[in-house]
């Protein structure tokens, strides 16, 4: 007979079965000793056991010291005690008939074996099924168990859970972490973790620095890395690390940010409007690249322009003025500039449109979800196979060809323009101290995004109305917007919210 949790349908049970050790490693339940002296056993049944490998076994079992669990755990002091609920009553029970079986009367003359006395009748807790996600994985529950029962191992088994501790694996860690909130017992993995100085793994790449090579990590790992992050208060990686996932991007991001319809894993979707602010700084970035290859059409005569740019000036035309809507972009002035300008403006959108597929040319005058026929080739299509790594469009934007009419016009070419700006964007996209990301220290998750003081969203921030660029450096910032005081000193940091959320720039200053 088992007893439920008074609290819950699915809360932990205490079983009154006796408990038998089996022979050997091959058993569904095998036996695992956490701590010798123990006098619980925890079990935990996986409601969606992985049968394809013997090691996932779809229950386990360890052995632990009650003692530990109440001192260490809310969860299981609540739980355990005798004058809360039956649970704690039913182990009191138990924990005394097993004192006394440890000390039985001879029978015959012959004592009852004690360790098999010992562990025969060990109360096992059953732990809920539905409460935990069989996703954190039986590794995160032992791990779990461990650390709460840290403090009755002898000095040679704490030396030695405390080196393994330091470099486990990031998934692991983070799994333990949300194990640790579900069961309301998070302050002592936390403690433990910076109690050892927790490494965030043995991986060869730094969370402390931004390189590209941390943007060969999954979205998972990176998520989780600032979820550990976050939890440890760790402001250095949670910030570099936050700028990968701007940079990276996010699948969930493909409509838009919206919470999850049902409960989640917390470093699926970050609270307190940082995973609003994530996808806003991206759009920002994204939004700048934009804006820098619509000027550059813009000036070849590709798009209408409300606000002309500060005009390029060539050197003087030789031949006869005419009436030109817009100045020549090519450099010498010759008879045939019109058709050097139409050139590279072809190449240009060849290039942002099939090379780069940075825009997209579609038509206005039909909904882009409307098709005749879904098997139809005429159907119309949405742009497919855009690279989401920023740093990989950038570096795409980079390979702009220098194609040239006729020889008598070396230089034309919009490549040796675009670079530079280029270059600016890049620069704070592969700064090494994360300048995209979130400075968590001063980040107020209490506040609705976007009010948070720092959000790049947030209005009652100073913002450039203008900002001036000129050889891959902002020159200047004119114009704040109206009622803004204009800084003494400006960080990267704020140089970079400056430039990716400016109404206006001025890429060729």
């Amino acid at each position: 007979m088992s007893i439920k949790y008074p609290t819950q349908e699915t809360g932990p049970q205490i079983s009154q079965a006796p408990y038998w050790l089996p022979d050997s490693g091959e058993s569904d339940a095998p036996y695992k000793v956490i701590l010798r002296t123990g006098d619980v056993v925890i079990e935990y049944s996986d409601p969606e056991p992985d049968t394809s490998t013997r090691s996932e076994a779809h229950h386990r079992r360890w052995r632990v010291s009650s003692e530990d669990l109440m001192q260490n755990s809310p969860y299981f002091r609540a739980l355990l005690d005798p004058d809360k609920f039956s649970e704690g009553r039913q182990l009191m029970q138990q924990k005394t008939m097993h004192r006394e079986l440890l000390t039985p009367e001879p029978v015959n003359g012959t004592s009852l074996d004690e360790q098999s006395a010992e562990v025969r009748y060990l109360p096992v807790v059953i732990l809920p099924s539905k409460h935990l996600s069989p996703r954190l994985g039986l590794d995160a529950i032992k791990l779990f168990l461990e650390i709460l029962s840290f403090n009755s191992f002898d000095e040679e088994q704490k030396g030695s859970f405390d080196a393994e501790l330091k470099f486990l694996p990031v998934p692991l860690v983070a799994r333990v972490l949300e194990l640790a909130d579900a069961f309301n017992s998070p302050h002592i993995v936390q403690d433990t973790l910076k109690r050892v100085g927790y490494a965030f793994g043995k991986g060869k790449y730094s969370p402390t620095k931004f390189d590209s090579a941390l943007l060969k990590l999954s979205e998972e790992r990176i998520r989780q890395t600032i979820f550990v992050a976050r939890t440890l208060d760790e402001p250095i990686i949670f910030r570099v690390m936050s700028h990968a996932l701007i940079i990276l991007g996010s699948k969930t991001w493909a409509n838009g940010v919206e919470p999850p319809d049902s409960p989640t894993f917390h470093w699926r979707y970050f609270s307190g409007g940082i995973e609003e602010e994530l996808y806003y700084r991206r759009q920002c970035v994204l939004n700048t690249i934009t804006d820098l290859q619509a000027y550059f059409l813009r000036v070849y005569g590709a798009l209408e322009d409300p606000e002309p740019p500060k005009p390029f000036l060539p050197r003087q035309p030789l031949a006869p003025p005419t009436h030109q809507p817009r100045p020549f972009q090519c450099r010498y002035g010759f008879g045939n500039s019109s058709a050097c300008d139409a050139f590279h403006l072809g190449q240009m959108t060849r290039f942002f449109s099939l090379r780069t597929k940075t825009i997209f040319l579609g038509s206005t005058l039909i909904d882009p979800d409307f098709a005749l026929d879904s098997d139809s080739d005429s159907a119309p299509e949405h742009p497919s196979g855009t690279p989401t790594d920023i740093t990989t469009i950038i570096a795409s934007l980079k390979q702009c060809p220098d194609y040239q009419i006729d020889p008598n016009h070396i230089g034309c070419g919009v490549r040796r323009r675009f670079l530079p700006p280029l270059d600016c964007i890049e620069r704070f996209v592969g700064d090494s101290r994360g300048l995209l990301g979130i400075d968590y220290q001063t980040w107020d998750g209490g506040q609705k995004w976007p009010l948070t003081s720092t959000s790049w969203a947030n209005r009652a921030l100073p913002r450039a109305r203008v900002i001036d660029i000129r050889i891959s450096k902002i020159s200047a910032i004119p114009a704040l917007k109206r009622g803004a005081a204009r800084p003494s000193f400006t960080s990267q940091e704020e140089n970079a919210r400056f430039l990716f959320t400016a109404k206006k720039r001025n890429w060729e200053a």
